[in-house]
């Protein structure tokens, strides 16, 4: 097993900063993301481009309460603290499921109390 609760963290925190040229470098080409409110997203492509273009938060940080993985399967927990496009103070505890492939994300799932952010 290699260093995926890294992995996770390095995956949030380059969402957190915006840097999507860093985004696509943790996940597969083929990855695809489950998220409440949204239809699948499938590749790579559409997995950036849901940050950079879809997903409504202008601004934020995760905070992890607690991350770890087991074989090719990884999961973490705690609270997003941000704001909308619109000014909206954005304030949500989420839990997400990964699976691995070649040290890159392949699949994650997250979920949320409601369709949310």
């Amino acid at each position: 097993m290699g260093d995926e609760p890294g992995l996770i963290a390095d995956l949030l925190t380059v969402i957190d900063r915006r840097d999507w040229a860093g985004l696509a470098g943790l996940v597969t080409e083929d990855v695809v993301y489950h998220r409440p409110g949204c239809p699948p997203i499938e590749g790579v492509e559409q997995f950036v481009g849901f940050y950079r273009r879809r997903c409504i938060v202008s601004a934020g940080r995760h905070h992890v309460d607690r991350c770890m993985a087991a074989g090719e399967q990884g999961f973490c927990w705690g609270r997003f603290d941000g704001m909308s496009h619109a000014g909206v103070p954005l304030n949500e505890i989420f839990a997400d499921w990964y699976e691995f492939r070649g040290g890159l994300i392949a699949r994650r799932r997250t979920f949320f109390y409601r369709p949310a952010i």
